[in-house]
């Protein structure tokens, strides 16, 4: 019998259907992709900031084991660490808080008679609200507290609560007017309103630092602030990495390698040769992930990590470890809400179109542009709080730093959106505008964008 006569037959076998087929995809997108030579370059500029950022945090460390010194180099470090701790919102409002306690010799007498007797915050006299100390001073000194004046603080009551925000941004109101027309001498003054949950924190952070007078002085040294505030200022530095250098490299290798993966398979018809294979869609999808995923890997959460360990070997006093252990996992987290909305979002444009520089040339106007409609609606929305005021410089400015931190228009960059996000995960509290606005709208947007994915991917084996 010829063997043209033998027709059609079923096929006896069954098909096997591995699910590592997707890693075969990664490793080949992964060694086109690493061709190019401005990829390698952007890498090599990405992992620079380490070092910077490690001598940053061995600053802060010796500066910590130096800071009781009286010795003038080591005595610098105690200045060092003083004007970082000082910018923290809750450790700014307890030093204003505490300051009113001392100006009584019953701790609840001073504010009593401010909330029994005024009725508006605007009647109480400037003169009557204690001032801070010097910025001058706390560098010499550091910040100190008594334990009597943060179980002061502890013991506000609701309504006390409720008020003191007014009183905080009347006494910083008076103080940026009187400080406007020559240099400025005391403490940081915050641009934005003190709000009730503000207050609140500064009330729970003062209960932790209780715990921390190891030495039962009833006295808040400010080593034992700053062993307290630990993990906070590396996280800030962390946050700063994830921030500024590692956020504009990102853009600009997923700008070059995402945009090509899907479009390019559509314009050569490489789907035929995938689907040839025993291969899901969900697994080619995966690989095309893995893809990008691999260079963001280790653009942000490898010099992270590496960052992490080179100032733990930095560090004199291994004692860091055992209150700054999360921080890996924090930047896993970070790292995952950075690369997994980016990555689809950034797919689903280059699967939309056939032309990589298309899809290229959107991923880029997406970033650009809603950076650009940010500050204008922002500036917009300034300039029409501004018409209702008086024409004090000092009032104007306050007017412009509340309406820029209340980021009602962040949601429009995905800059800030992501960062809003990425400062919930090291609770540092740097965002602007809503955080469940940011939630939402990169939930929403990486769902949308997964569904789009899953669309256009199905839609050339479909019969």
């Amino acid at each position: 019998m010829a063997i043209n006569d033998l027709g059609y037959r079923k096929w006896g076998l069954e098909p096997k259907n591995n699910s590592h087929q997707w890693r075969t995809i990664a490793a080949f997108g992964v060694r086109v992709a690493w061709r190019s030579t401005w990829l390698k370059r952007i890498f090599v500029m990405a992992w620079i900031p380490i070092f910077l950022m490690g001598a940053y945090l061995f600053v802060i460390e010796q500066s910590i084991q130096d800071i009781d010194s009286n010795d003038l180099l080591k005595s610098l470090g105690r200045g060092f660490v003083t004007s970082i701790v000082i910018e923290r919102p809750e450790i700014r409002n307890l030093l204003e808080i505490t300051q009113w306690s001392k100006h009584s010799n019953s701790l609840n007498k001073f504010l009593d008679n401010i909330f029994n007797g005024q009725d508006t915050a605007e009647e109480i006299s400037p003169k009557s609200l204690p001032s801070n100390p010097r910025l001058r001073q706390l560098m010499q000194t550091g910040i100190t507290f008594e334990v009597k004046d943060l179980e002061f603080v502890i013991n506000l009551t609701d309504e006390q609560i409720q008020k003191i925000p007014e009183l905080i941004n009347l006494n910083s109101f008076q103080q940026l007017r009187s400080l406007m027309p020559r240099n400025r001498r005391g403490p940081p003054i915050p641009l934005f309103k003190q709000s009730v949950e503000d207050i609140k924190y500064a009330q729970s952070v003062a209960v932790e630092l209780i715990e921390y007078d190891n030495d039962g002085n009833e006295f808040i040294d400010f080593k034992e602030l700053v062993n307290y505030l630990r993990p906070t200022l590396w996280s800030e530095v962390l946050f700063l990495f994830f921030r500024l250098p590692q956020a504009f490299s990102v853009v600009l290798v997923i700008g070059m390698v995402a945009p090509k993966l899907i479009s390019r398979d559509m314009k050569n018809r490489a789907f035929l040769l995938y689907y040839s294979r025993p291969i899901k869609p969900w697994q080619y999808l995966l690989g095309k992930c893995a893809i990008i995923w691999a260079f963001l890997v280790g653009l942000t959460t490898l010099p992270a990590l590496m960052l992490y360990i080179l100032g733990l070997s930095l560090s004199p006093d291994i004692t860091v470890f055992f209150v700054t252990w999360q921080l890996p996992l924090k930047i896993m987290l970070a790292s995952v809400i950075l690369c997994v909305p980016t990555t689809l979002f950034a797919l689903m444009l280059s699967s939309l179109t056939r032309e990589s520089r298309i899809a290229s040339f959107s991923w880029f106007s997406v970033w650009i542009m809603g950076s650009v409609a940010y500050f204008i609606m922002t500036i917009v929305e300034t300039a029409r709080a501004l018409q209702q005021q008086t024409n004090v410089p000092s009032e104007q400015a306050r007017i412009a730093g509340e309406t820029f931190a209340e980021g009602k228009w962040a949601w429009l960059s995905p800059m800030q959106t992501l960062g809003n996000l990425q400062s919930w995960v090291f609770g540092i509290e740097r965002e602007f505008g809503s955080l469940t606005i940011s939630f939402l709208a990169v939930g929403l947007i990486s769902v949308i964008c997964l569904l789009i994915l899953r669309w256009r991917i199905v839609l050339p084996i479909r019969v």
